[in-house]
Order: structure tokens, then C-alpha cells, then sequence
């Protein structure tokens, strides 16, 4: 029973369930599930965070205060750390709007399942498998656009110096070598994020139950047992906060590496 209970708070519901001994819980109408209306959240945040501070940016007005200090750096990070050296900086900019987005909206996910009664959705492997297809479309349109499909296309086939039939044979084994290797990347993408946060909240979770198992022992082996799960599960969570912003770069740095490859395959 309690491996159910902690199971259902990281996973998608069509109930949004508070306390569950107290029958608090909300049933999410028109469709939607808790994971959706996170992600609702999540974007809803970014807009609220960073509309009034890119308008402040494109003014020219220096940014203000610990709040914009802050956001202005991470978005600077991404800029100069992530995108401008796997893609390169004649080609930087225009891809950086497509770099923070992808950044902000998996660390917003990320960071809300740190607050009690939430959850994340990067905790779901559809949600996780989406933007790894969003991230595969984005890495290899861009290429298609700047190339053109057949001198894209062209650069999976390599230059063999061997006898035609043998050239055909080694160099259609390489190129559908290559093709997989695109679909194994963005499923790599995808498996990486949502087993980080998945079995994040998951450690957490069956510590706390730990505290209920203990509930109807004797004094001297609740309050060791319940005093110790609550101190592991603060380090833990500083942890997890960690690990949001962690898998949020790395997500965001691999898809800008493979898009880097992508764009400047000569390199």
C-alpha cells in the first residue's frame, strides 16, 4: 500500500490528491491531468519572469536588483556557456531564443516538484519523450534549412576508396548507422531527464514513508526513525534542487552539441 501511495505522487492523475487519510483531494476536469496543468504553470512563469525583464533588456537598461541579476545571468550562462561554443557564434543568436525556452521550461518543471502537493512533469517519460522530439525536429530542421536536404542527407554517406560494390555495401551500412544514431540520441535525451527526476522524487517519497511505518512503534523508534528520515530528506532535497538545474544544462547542452554537429558537419 505505501509503495502504491508513494508511486501515485509521481505520476501523472487525473485526481490531484492532498492528504489522502483526510480525502482532500480535487478532481481535474475538461481532460487534464496534474502533469498538464504544471506545465501550464511552468509556462505561465517563464512568461510572467522574462517578458518584463526582456523588455527591460532590449531598452538597454541595466538589470536591477537580486531578482533581475539573477534571471539575466542564467539566461547569459546559456548564451555564452551553452549555445555560442556547440553552435558557434555566427549562428548563436539565432537559436538562442530556442535555447532558453527549452532551458527555462524543463528547470520550471524541474523546480516545481520541490513544492509539497505538486509534481514534476519531467518525472514522465511522455512528457520527457516530447521534448526530445521537439528537440530532434528543431536539431535536425535547422540543418535541413541551412544545407538543404540533399547536401544534408549527402553528409551521412562517407567517401570510401574501395570497389563500387564494396563502396555501396560499407558506405549504406554507415549511413543507416548514422541515421539510428540520431533516433538513439534523442531517445537517450529522453530516458536521461526522466530518470534523473523520476527516481529522484521516488528516493524521496519512500523515505517519508518511513515516518509512517514508524507511526505505531514505541517512542524510542519513532523519534530516531522520524527525526533522521526528516533530516536525510532536507539533504536530499537540497540535493534535488541541484539535480533540477543539473538536468535542465544538460538536456539543453547536449541538444545544442547535436545541433551544433548538425549544422557544421565538417566539423
Amino acid at each position: 500500500m505505501l509503495l502504491a501511495d508513494a508511486f501515485d505522487h509521481v505520476v501523472d492523475s487525473k485526481v490531484w490528491e492532498f492528504f489522502e487519510t483526510q480525502h482532500m483531494f480535487a478532481n481535474i476536469p475538461y481532460g487534464l491531468s496534474k502533469f498538464i496543468i504544471l506545465q501550464l504553470l511552468a509556462a505561465g512563469l517563464i512568461i510572467l519572469i522574462f517578458v518584463p525583464l526582456s523588455r527591460q533588456m532590449a531598452s538597454g537598461a541595466p538589470p536591477k536588483g537580486i531578482w533581475n541579476n539573477c534571471f539575466e545571468s542564467l539566461l547569459t550562462f546559456i548564451r555564452e556557456r551553452v549555445v555560442k561554443p556547440t553552435i558557434g557564434e555566427h549562428d548563436c543568436d539565432t537559436y538562442v531564443p530556442f535555447f532558453w525556452t527549452l532551458f527555462l521550461y524543463i528547470l520550471f518543471n524541474n523546480l516545481l516538484g520541490m513544492i509539497p502537493f505538486c509534481g514534476s512533469a519531467t518525472a514522465s517519460l511522455a512528457v520527457t519523450g516530447t521534448l526530445a522530439i521537439v528537440a530532434f525536429f528543431a536539431i535536425h530542421g535547422s540543418a535541413v534549412m541551412k544545407q538543404g536536404i540533399g547536401h544534408y542527407i549527402g553528409h551521412h554517406f562517407p567517401h570510401i576508396d574501395a570497389p563500387k560494390p564494396l563502396n555501396y555495401l560499407i558506405g549504406g551500412l554507415i549511413f543507416g548507422i548514422e541515421i539510428l544514431g540520431h533516433f538513439i540520441k534523442a531517445f537517450v535525451l529522453s530516458v536521461r531527464l526522466f530518470a534523473n527526476m523520476f527516481a529522484g522524487h521516488m528516493v524521496l517519497a519512500f523515505i517519508l514513508s518511513f515516518i509512517v511505518l514508524a507511526k505505531n512503534t514505541d517512542w524510542f523508534l519513532f523519534w530516531p526513525i522520524g527525526v533522521g528520515s526528516s533530516l536525510l530528506i532536507v539533504a536530499l532535497s537540497l540535493l534535488e534542487i541541484f539535480v533540477a538545474f543539473l538536468q535542465a544544462f544538460v538536456f539543453t547542452y547536449l541538444t545544442a552539441l547535436f545541433m551544433g554537429s548538425a549544422l557544421h558537419p565538417a566539423h
